[in-house]
């Protein structure tokens, strides 16, 4: 097996046929690990600043087996392709990864302090095979899904008892003024105007700070949105937007990626209560509240949480004793925050 490296657009483009060919090969990778996820974040985003595309590629003779989406970041961390807004992290393979070969190879082209390598499902690819005992894997996060078989929400899931039932009642009640509608680019062209007028409208009224879903990531949520890997799930007074989700679609499984929404009482919950409704009255489906342990998602709709893992490579102890008190001061600061907010 070789192996190559690409570091430049135009050879990234050139892989989007044998990625497709990848990414269909098997059925849990998510719309984070497609090509046009990974080609337009790095065309719209990571490529503006000082990162260094470096894209791992596994080939023989007759085809690419692996492809390892990877970049280097400004501070000489290897990360995946806009982890950041990736729920869930890994690469695309035919083959076992021998992943010690990868990390040689990566080390003796590039400078790197650590590999960073996070929002790893149980399932991960780059997890199959036990990994050489330099790689730190430790649990970071959690993800959180809802089965339903095809039925009347909330009546199709056993786990809800009449209180929650009766609440869910009483939000659609407090909300009947108001308008669900899920599209896709097959009935709408992307609400562009109205988003960013959403946007401002939450940045003012304080629910998000200043860099919320800057020009070059509504960019890439319209690329998705005309590729048909992103549905609108949107809920409107008259003709004004008070809440919309993202909403990835993989097969049967529909994923809450981002959520925007006005000041209305309870008016996200109310949107995904109409979603959920609409999605499981035509077929089973499983909902994907994405990753993190949001309270409200938890309190209200009690799915089921599952784990998500990060991998670290350091170049020395001194970068692993430095990531960690950075990673416990972060923390710290989080938890500090979240008190004074309330």
């Amino acid at each position: 097996m070789k192996i190559k490296v690409i570091g430049n657009i135009s050879d990234f483009k050139n892989l989007e046929e044998d990625w497709n060919i990848l990414f269909r090969l098997k059925n849990n990778y998510s719309t984070f690990q497609s090509f046009e996820f990974n080609y337009f974040s790095w065309k719209y985003d990571l490529s503006k600043s000082r990162n260094i595309l470096s894209i791992v590629v596994l080939y023989d003779d007759n085809s690419i087996k692996s492809i390892l989406p990877f970049y280097i970041d400004r501070r000489l961390r290897l990360r995946f392709i806009n982890d950041i807004h990736a729920d869930f992290c890994d690469c695309l393979t035919d083959i076992e990864i021998d992943f010690d070969e990868i990390v040689k190879q990566l080390k003796s082209n590039f400078k790197i302090k650590y590999f960073n390598l996070i929002n790893l499902r149980t399932d991960a690819y780059i997890l199959e095979k036990k990994l050489p005992a330099y790689c730190k894997l430790t649990l970071s996060s959690e993800y959180s899904i809802l089965q339903l078989g095809k039925g009347v929400f909330p009546d199709n899931y056993s786990q809800y008892k009449s209180k929650q039932k009766t609440e869910f009642r009483r939000i659609i009640k407090k909300h009947k003024d108001k308008k669900h509608e899920l599209i896709d680019c097959n009935i709408l062209d992307f609400p562009i105007s109205e988003i960013e007028t959403l946007r401002d409208d939450m940045i003012q009224l304080g629910l998000r700070d200043e860099n919320y879903l800057l020009a070059n990531q509504l960019l890439l949520i319209e690329e998705l949105y005309n590729k048909g890997k992103i549905i609108l799930s949107i809920v409107k007074t008259n003709n004004k937007i008070n809440a919309v989700s993202f909403v990835i679609k993989d097969s049967t499984q529909y994923l809450t990626w981002i959520d925007m929404f006005d000041n209305s009482k309870m008016i996200n919950i109310f949107n995904y209560i109409s979603l959920i409704t609409v999605l499981s009255s035509e077929e089973s489906v499983i909902i994907n509240f994405g990753r993190g342990g949001y309270r409200y998602k938890l309190l209200n709709f009690i799915p089921q949480s599952k784990d998500l893992f990060s991998l670290q490579i350091f170049s020395s102890k001194w970068q692993e004793l430095k990531y960690n008190l950075e990673r416990n001061i972060f923390w710290f600061l989080r938890g500090v925050y979240k008190i004074f907010k309330k």
